[in-house]
């Protein structure tokens, strides 16, 4: 068998071939708003993108598509920001992680109908912070310093020491107007997210990458930061896909119902009646009224 083909025959059968042939299950837990197609396709592309990708992919196709489908049921595009496709190895052995991102969780939080708008934000040892449960409605947060100069608010050389972070808090406004509540982690809560995370002591790991740049190594994590505190809020706002779809459905229900009441309304058997005039004292009468059981 000469080497082109055994190439042919292993490209056959690797893991982007064997991804393709669950088509279907994926087209079964996909949302409308992502056609099966591109989401394959976007899947492929990262795979070829990374070679130890698609060596762990190879190694483990089970790990592959499980992560695919944990993609597909939260409908997002792997490979992405929103869901990310990450070589691992357990007991030696290469697999593929699927992790949704900070954006993931944010952008199923708008894509639900429900939320118009989401703020997830880090609080640093020198920001000014005022939140009281129960009183204030939202946090009232300052980042920048007081004047009427971007030198005041930003810093005469356009970077101000905030401090390190020592918390972060997220709420989202709902499209009827309200707050959902606030989450609030403090450095100790994060820290314990970070200790519970797979892999959070990894150099590659997002925990340790310099968001705020080499000369503020402590915003190191701060996307972490935000994901942690984006992920406990899920519990207070919509976020499933088919949030709206519920809306809609029971709108639909509602107006079928209605429907139905004016049918059985205008559908009633009309009664037999005399029309009469009533003698009152005086010699006149009431205005005529239907009398049950008179002749038409």
């Amino acid at each position: 068998m000469s080497t082109v083909t055994q190439a042919v025959e292993k490209k056959q059968t690797g893991p982007v071939s064997i991804m393709w042939t669950r088509r279907a299950h994926f087209g079964a837990v996909l949302p409308k708003h992502i056609d099966v197609e591109s989401f394959l396709g976007t899947a492929a592309g990262a795979l070829y993108a990374d070679p130890k990708l698609m060596e762990a992919a190879a190694a483990s196709p089970d790990s592959l598509i499980t992560a695919l489908m944990r993609c597909a049921a939260k409908g997002h595009q792997p490979g992405t920001e929103e869901f990310y496709l990450v070589p691992r190895r357990i007991k030696g052995v290469p697999t593929v992680q699927g992790i949704e991102g900070y954006r993931g969780i944010v952008e199923r939080m708008y894509r639900s109908g429900g939320v118009a708008s989401v703020v997830v934000r880090e609080v640093c040892a020198m920001d000014r912070f005022q939140y009281l449960e129960g009183q204030d409605p939202k946090p009232i947060h300052q980042i920048g310093g007081d004047g009427p100069t971007g030198a005041d608010f930003f810093g005469a050389g356009g970077s101000r020491d905030r401090g390190e972070m020592v918390g972060v808090y997220a709420y989202a406004t709902l499209m009827t107007g309200a707050v959902s509540r606030v989450v609030l982690l403090n450095r100790e809560d994060v820290m314990a997210a970070k200790a519970a995370s797979d892999g959070s002591d990894s150099k590659y790991s997002p925990w340790n990458r310099l968001d705020g740049g080499p000369n503020r190594p402590e915003f190191t994590g701060r996307s972490m930061w935000w994901k942690t505190a984006a992920r406990r809020l899920e519990p207070w706002v919509p976020t499933s896909s088919e949030y709206r779809s519920e809306q809609l459905r029971a709108a639909v229900k509602a107006d079928n119902l209605r429907r139905e009441e004016q049918a059985t309304v205008s559908t009633e058997e009309p009664v037999d009646a005399e029309i009469v005039e009533t003698p009152v004292a005086g010699g006149e009468t009431w205005p005529a009224v239907a009398q049950p059981g008179g002749e038409s």
